[in-house]
């Protein structure tokens, strides 16, 4: 790096400690940032008298929402917190049991040809089945109420399950399905617990 390359690269991190302070309260910052979007759309999602007009707000909403939650993990992978990832893990599962499916959503609305509106259904399954025995996989066409079920004839046999369509999830852990008004809700509720640990185990300094 030339001196002049140096210099600029020096003041840069001058500028952003001065103006952003520690990473740690960049992260705070910018976890309230994230919530208080999934919020805005949340609610603007329940103003809107046709929920073909809520629809892309709901899903829009699950970026913002799986975000911070993202910031924390990222502060955990880098040492900025006073324990593990693993312990921070298991800590997001007590206490944010919905980050699965966020995740899950945000995943397929990106990666995977997208969460779509106009009663579309996706469904993706794995099964896992003991020899000489059967799995029956049955689903009702109702965007609202598509009650995935997989039934064995030997009860050893096990699946994984993804359902979206544009007004509910499900995976194999839920015995219902979930709208996305009401998974929103309960992360961000879930969040809420979660947010005050998470500050409570930054380091004042990381290591």
């Amino acid at each position: 790096m030339s001196e002049e390359g140096a210099i600029l690269s020096c003041r840069m991190r001058n500028w952003l400690r001065d103006h952003l302070g520690p990473p740690q309260g960049h992260r705070v910052s910018g976890i309230r940032e994230q919530l208080g979007r999934a919020r805005v759309l949340l609610q603007e999602a329940h103003a809107v008298p046709d929920y073909d007009d809520a629809f892309p707000k709901l899903i829009a909403a699950v970026y913002p929402a799986r975000a911070a939650l993202e910031i924390m993990h990222e502060a955990a992978s880098s040492g900025e917190l006073s324990i593990s990832v693993p312990e921070f893990d298991r800590l997001v599962e007590q206490l944010v049991p919905r980050w699965r499916l966020i995740h899950a959503v945000r995943v397929r609305d990106f990666h995977h040809g997208g969460v779509q509106g106009g009663g579309r259904i996706l469904v993706q399954f794995r099964i896992h089945l003991p020899p000489h025995s059967q799995a029956i996989v049955s689903m009702r066409a109702d965007p609202f109420d598509p009650q995935p079920r997989v039934r064995f004839s030997d009860p050893s046999g096990s699946y994984q399950l993804l359902l979206t369509s544009d007004v509910v999830v499900q995976d194999e852990a839920e015995p219902h399905s979930v709208p996305y008004w009401a998974l929103l809700r309960d992360y961000l509720e879930q969040m809420n617990r979660l947010f005050p640990e998470f500050q409570k185990l930054l380091r004042e300094s990381p290591p």
